[in-house]
């Protein structure tokens, strides 16, 4: 009650009168409702920014023929049907607004993009950044099993040496020949990503690998609910060829890492099947391939 309140004193009565209102979904309930009143009371042209339905999220924990879903749906069809006009960040999600809800007013698919800091870094970027604050990753490897520095592989000189990068005869940077794969992926260890999925794969790796095939390492950063359960699951797995490692990083390092990794992997299993996850718009800004979930976008 008090967030709607705050809401309404906010757009109707402390802000500047706009011409246009847009309001992103979800959160739908109450932005849509108080989206609408405003708009209609100052006159303004509402414009709805769709990311996704925020009776689907509620369905995953409540079941998707919950009354309160069913209700928060009805609520979701009636106050965002119609407006001005309708964005939308996947082509999925915008034939399901034209073609089930008939929604009224303009409507068009305006994908997310990366912020300017998601890029592909250097090997002069990779190596500053892997000699400072991304060596954890480096040390997490040594620290957490008895023969890191063997599965880090050979360097030049390891004073010198990064994860990634090496220092030759002639002083020069180079790429570090005998290194893992770096392989990343963020999640917030919640239950819409079943990180069993990537478990299972490493497992697979590791009975099918030949000796030549290269080592992976899996830096997976985030907090979350079931963090700890998985970090248990990683501790009693048997690993040669791979190494997993867990991580928070600040928000600065993130696009670091992503901008020098190998891979990317989302195991975001959208509510609705129709989002598209930022994770993955992230991984493309810095110039990765990306195994993820299968959906239609």
């Amino acid at each position: 009650m008090f967030l709607t309140v705050q809401l309404f004193w906010v757009m109707a009565c402390i802000s500047q009168k706009p011409d246009f209102i847009i309001v992103q979904n979800p959160p739908s309930i109450p932005t849509l409702i108080i989206g609408k009143f405003v708009a209609a009371l100052r006159k303004a042209w509402l414009i709805i920014d769709w990311h996704n339905f925020g009776f689907s999220i509620l369905g995953i924990k409540l079941g998707k023929d919950h009354k309160i879903v069913r209700l928060a749906r009805w609520y979701e069809q009636k106050y965002g049907k119609v407006a001005f006009a309708h964005l939308t960040v996947t082509d999925a999600l915008r034939k399901e607004l034209e073609q089930n809800w008939e929604v009224q007013g303009k409507i068009l698919t305006v994908r997310d993009k990366p912020q300017s800091d998601f890029k592909r870094l250097g090997i002069q970027q990779i190596h500053q950044h892997f000699s400072s604050s991304l060596r954890l990753f480096e040390q997490l490897v040594r620290d957490t099993t008895e023969d890191g520095e063997m599965f880090l592989g050979k360097s030049n000189n390891r004073n010198s040496s990064t994860l990634l990068t090496d220092i030759d005869e002639k002083g020069n940077l180079i790429w570090r020949q005998d290194r893992p794969k770096l392989i990343v992926s963020s999640t917030s260890w919640t239950e819409d990503e079943d990180f069993s999925i990537l478990l299972k794969a490493v497992e697979l790796y590791e009975s099918n690998a030949k000796p030549t095939d290269p080592r992976l390492l899996f830096v997976i950063t985030g907090n979350g609910p079931q963090k700890k359960f998985y970090q248990e699951k990683i501790r009693s797995m048997e690993l040669k060829k791979t190494r997993i490692v867990t991580a928070w990083l600040e928000a600065a390092d993130y696009p670091l890492l992503l901008g020098s990794a190998d891979l990317g992997v989302s195991l975001h299993t959208s509510s609705s099947g129709m989002d598209l996850p930022m994770k993955v718009v992230d991984m493309f800004g810095c110039g990765l391939p990306v195994c993820a979930i299968t959906f239609p976008w």
